[in-house]
């Protein structure tokens, strides 16, 4: 049987058309692939911590008030928990809480207690106290570790998280606290946030890091603006 010019044409353009609609599909497709693999490109690239110093315009000008002393820390490592009164009658700092609290603190790895700066303790209490007097989690205190640099090996940094209250607001409370030399970091993906007191003369440090439980806060598919940030010593 022969088809007619009418009939041919018509099975042409169907043909066409066909091709057309079946292709198309393809081409959103590969762009899409290649949208991914551009975000997945930035997402290796993007820095794993990054942070500022603190300008003195941004710090507490005013003195701050003595808190009340009540200490309710659970340490996540240890599976404990401490409640104690930070001071005595005479309005010193007892020692038998300092030693409960140091006990608390101590390295999870090798179980070594050192004398905790007790200032940390009383920020501790002052955050206690805006929340509520609910009781905080202790991710980490005291660390005997090669990085002599971290104030975790200084007894004079924590890293905490307070069930119920959201990490950020728990930062800037914690950020309205600091006249100066303290060292106040950020990690969502860990879920807590550090406070720590810098070196004698260091000034105030801010941060945010992005590396996982247990990560490191840089890793080798961070971009080269990122290695070029100073470490903020945690």
């Amino acid at each position: 049987m022969t088809v007619g010019p009418g009939l041919d044409g018509v099975v042409g353009e169907a043909s066409v058309a066909e091709a057309r609609s079946t292709s198309k599909p393809k081409a959103r497709t590969s762009k899409a692939k290649k949208r991914s693999s551009k975000k997945r490109r930035r997402r290796r690239g993007r820095a794993k911590s990054s942070g500022h110093k603190v300008g003195k315009s941004k710090l507490r000008t005013a003195p701050l008030e003595r808190p009340s002393g009540e200490l309710w820390v659970f340490s996540e490592n240890l599976q404990e928990e401490v409640k104690v009164q930070l001071y005595a009658e005479d309005g010193e700092f007892d020692d038998a809480a300092l030693a409960s609290l140091d006990h608390e603190f101590r390295c999870k790895r090798t179980k070594e207690e050192r004398a905790v700066d007790p200032r940390l303790y009383e920020m501790l209490s002052r955050i206690q106290d805006e929340f509520g007097g609910k009781r905080i989690h202790l991710v980490s205190g005291f660390r005997f570790q090669r990085n002599e640099g971290s104030r975790h090996y200084h007894a004079s940094a924590m890293d905490i998280r307070i069930p119920g209250v959201s990490i950020r607001k728990l930062r800037a409370f914690a950020e309205t606290l600091d006249g100066g030399g303290m060292g106040i970091g950020l990690y969502p993906r860990s879920n807590f946030v550090h406070v720590d007191f810098r070196a004698p003369g260091e000034p105030s440090y801010r941060w945010i890091d992005y590396s996982g439980p247990g990560g490191k806060s840089r890793g080798k598919g961070r971009s080269r603006r990122a290695k070029r940030r100073k470490s903020p010593n945690t």
